[in-house]
């Protein structure tokens, strides 16, 4: 049975189906209660399949969302921030960037994945390609800070906790208030949050 449910589907082909089969069963399925066996239904193969690859559930999702938001994490974006000349502006277009990438893979996919890496509260499923996206985040703010300091701003030195926070920020209001993300939202965040923060 199990040989003649797969034998049409390979590779990317069989991939893409589990994937799209579990994105469409978290629409009525709560995330913590998704099984295998629900998945290889909606996706009419076996649970064989889904165990060669993933060992739980948890590990699926995780990689469905990744791969949703690569563009996030590969942090490609990055290259289109440029030297505004002030430490406001260039915090400015950060968020701005930073924002429109959210909008454009969606909060829900990146809420989600934020949600399954808060259960995994040993970090034994961390993605290689999550830290990466820390320490690119880290070096944008540091580029940031450099060039404000080159321009005879006043910085403070900081830690590595406090240089996450532009990205913080945009990643707490995108799960509270996603629909309150205005220009002048980013701009009040820049003003009485970052600037202070960094600015001596």
């Amino acid at each position: 049975m199990e040989q003649t449910r797969n034998s049409r589907r390979r590779g990317d082909e069989l991939l893409e189906s589990l994937y799209d089969a579990t994105m469409k069963l978290t629409t009525t399925v709560k995330i913590t209660d998704l099984t295998f066996q629900q998945i290889a239904d909606e996706a009419n193969t076996s649970r064989t399949v889904l165990y060669r690859r993933w060992a739980t559930p948890f590990d699926l999702l995780q990689e469905i969302y990744a791969y949703k938001a690569k563009k996030l994490f590969d942090g490609v974006f990055f290259a289109e921030l440029k030297d505004n000349g002030s430490l406001r502006k260039d915090f400015v277009q950060l968020l701005t960037v930073f924002q429109k990438v959210y909008m454009e893979i969606g909060t829900e996919i990146i809420n989600n994945y934020y949600f399954l890496r808060a259960q995994d509260k040993a970090e034994t499923n961390e993605l290689p390609i999550h830290q990466q996206a820390i320490e690119k985040y880290l070096n944008a703010t540091k580029d940031i800070l450099s060039n404000a300091e080159k321009r005879g701003e006043q910085i403070k030195q900081t830690s590595e906790v406090t240089l996450m926070l532009p990205f913080d920020l945009i990643r707490t209001e995108n799960l509270i208030r996603p629909q309150m993300i205005t220009k002048k939202r980013l701009e009040m965040m820049v003003d009485e949050i970052l600037l202070p923060v960094f600015f001596k």
